[in-house]
């Protein structure tokens, strides 16, 4: 697996090299311009971005980044703060999970292998219901003349349930598929719906996605 670290604190880079490289190909950079220009002249797995940069914030890395990258590499954003507000930012801007400072290296890992096991979104497929579609390759979405660029997180939610519409999906099976057996608390996958209805929201569809008592996550087919 090959992994960008943007990360300016040199022991934290120590401590992740000392941990991962015996594993995983690392790159390392310290300022967010350096960050992601490696991040877009390398065919990386996963990056994980911290939140606090020189020369250009995390935030501002993963939403230019995200703008022009043509594939939707997971990013995993390292931050001190954990607040719902500091999530959603993250989100909206294009992460796709979250690791709260001080963490366990042990951790850093499994979350890394999580998300490049993510699944990879067909290309060249174009989905449709009710006047949305998406591109899930590119995450882009689009409804009334609107466009909204999605992580791939989101893209992936957004693809499972467009295919299942109007059916549910269980909270259950969705975790499945995003992180396997390696599921994190409850609170994970509604954050990551949250950021969902979020996005869609910019489009114009207020209230797309609904959550149905003992069934799970719904897209309103209309």
């Amino acid at each position: 697996m090959r992994v960008l670290v943007i990360e300016d604190n040199r022991d934290l880079q120590a401590n992740i090299a000392r941990f991962l490289e015996p594993d995983f190909l690392l790159d390392f950079a310290g300022t967010g311009p350096e960050g992601l220009a490696l991040a877009l002249a390398n065919p990386y797995d996963v990056i994980v971005l911290d939140l606090m940069l020189p020369g250009m914030s995390g935030i501002e890395v993963c939403e230019r980044y995200r703008q022009v990258a043509p594939r939707l590499v997971p990013i995993l954003m390292l931050t001190a703060r954990d607040t719902l507000e500091d999530k959603e930012e993250g989100f909206q801007a294009g992460a796709d999970d979250y690791l709260v400072k001080p963490f366990s290296l042990r951790e850093l890992r499994w979350r890394l292998e999580a998300l490049a096991r993510r699944p990879v979104p067909p290309s060249g497929r174009t989905l449709t219901r009710g006047g949305l579609t998406l591109e899930p390759e590119s995450g882009q979405a689009r409804w009334g003349g609107r466009t909204v660029r999605l992580n791939r997180t989101e893209a992936l939610l957004l693809r499972w349930l467009m295919e299942a519409a109007p059916e549910a999906i269980p909270a259950a099976t969705l975790a499945q598929r995003l992180w396997g057996d390696d599921a994190p608390d409850t609170s994970a996958l509604r954050t990551h719906v949250y950021a969902l209805r979020k996005a869609l929201a910019g489009l114009g569809l207020d209230d797309a996605i609904t959550t149905r008592r003992n069934e799970g996550y719904r897209l309103d087919a209309r």
